[in-house]
């Protein structure tokens, strides 16, 4: 037996090789299919509503007003201005937030209203809201003029009011 495995040493030995490669192929594969059948990936369902216009344009006046707003806060942080640069930035900031919370104030009246979907742009002395709405009734009408001069204290002659219709 001895001269058996001297004589067929390297037959033998690569019979040992391709038994245990395929030994290990085997068990490989098997810990794959098994590593498969255990991982449990998250599935999140995301559904993705057409979004209006009047959404893109409040997207895009909330990233301006962030920028504007770091911006200023920036000018008013910097020592090396001059006082009067710094002040003007601080009163441009306080006018900003201001602006800010009074479109916020009057854009939330209005979600409660007939008129909404809508977006309140107010610039001194006049307020324009735009609505998705076809037509106003007058109530709706008069419910703008008074939330205008509520929360941003313009006259009615400086409200705006600008519906589907109009955009035509």
């Amino acid at each position: 037996m001895i001269d058996f495995i001297r004589k067929h040493r390297n037959v033998l030995l690569l019979l040992t090789l391709l038994v245990t490669l395929a030994v290990s192929c085997l068990a490989t594969q098997h810990r794959l299919v098994e590593a498969a059948a255990t991982v449990a990936l998250p599935v999140v369902q995301v559904t993705t509503s057409p979004s209006s216009r009047l959404e893109d344009f409040r997207t895009r006046r909330e990233e301006t007003y962030l920028s504007d707003l770091s911006t200023l806060q920036a000018l008013c942080d910097q020592t090396a201005l001059s006082d009067q640069t710094r002040e003007d930035a601080a009163r441009q900031l306080q006018e900003m937030v201001a602006r800010r919370e009074s479109q916020l104030a009057l854009e939330g009246a209005l979600a409660q209203s007939g008129v909404y979907p809508c977006v309140a742009v107010i610039t001194p002395g006049s307020v324009t809201v735009v609505t998705e709405k076809e037509t106003l009734s007058s109530g709706e009408s008069a419910l703008v003029m008074t939330l205008a001069k509520a929360h941003a204290g313009v006259e009615p002659s400086g409200v705006r009011v600008m519906t589907a219709e109009n955009a035509k």
